[in-house]
């Protein structure tokens, strides 16, 4: 019997990095005028993301899909993700999305830090506790979308004063992790306004 060995691959070793999913879902396929200036801004930031590797992105990949398109991006770090998300480009996005208003097309996003905690947590950890920088976090956003990815499996709640930033929202899960390591209950949320417009979208 021939001997057909399967190739086998795994990664380069790596302390840390920040995966990045994003999406847009189409909710009014027949108001195409809504909703194709989306596209056209993912295609310009995943242009201007390839053409300088110095922003931090170490891949991409888009799935598209008849409703819409996600994409899965590999990020050094999550301050790099971050500085791109304050970036002209994709400020310029998300306030038209704000502005715009209406239900035609949602927007989503979900940022997990995995490997070892990032260097910059202490800073962002700041209000959270002494210890909640040494711990990786996660965080979303959903709008106009029904529940999907970490929505689904955990539940939504509204947006509010301490979630109004990706900054907040990983803070807050570190917060709470410390909480429960140290026997008490996790930090609450406050009902608020909408979320703010320097988050990734």
């Amino acid at each position: 019997m021939t001997d057909t060995r399967i190739p086998r691959l795994t990664t380069e070793p790596r302390d840390s990095m920040t995966v990045f999913l994003l999406g847009a879902r189409v909710n009014a396929l027949l108001r195409p005028r809504r909703w194709m200036w989306v596209g056209l801004a993912f295609n310009r930031m995943a242009a201007e993301l390839r053409a300088d590797p110095a922003l931090g992105l170490l891949h991409s990949r888009s799935l598209p899909s008849v409703r819409g398109v996600t994409v899965i991006q590999y990020w050094e770090s999550t301050a790099a993700l971050l500085r791109y998300a304050h970036a002209e480009t994709h400020s310029e996005a998300w306030r038209r999305f704000y502005r715009q208003g209406g239900d035609e097309v949602g927007l989503w996003h979900e940022t997990y830090e995995i490997g070892l905690p990032q260097a910059e947590d202490a800073d962002r950890a700041e209000d959270a506790g002494a210890d909640a920088g040494k711990r990786r976090g996660y965080e979303a956003i959903y709008a106009n979308v029904p529940p999907l990815g970490l929505g689904r499996a955990l539940g939504t709640r509204p947006i509010g004063r301490d979630t109004h930033r990706a900054l907040d929202r990983l803070a807050l899960r570190r917060a709470r992790a410390q909480g429960r390591a140290n026997g008490r209950g996790g930090a609450k949320g406050a009902p608020g306004t909408a979320p703010a417009p320097d988050t990734p979208a």
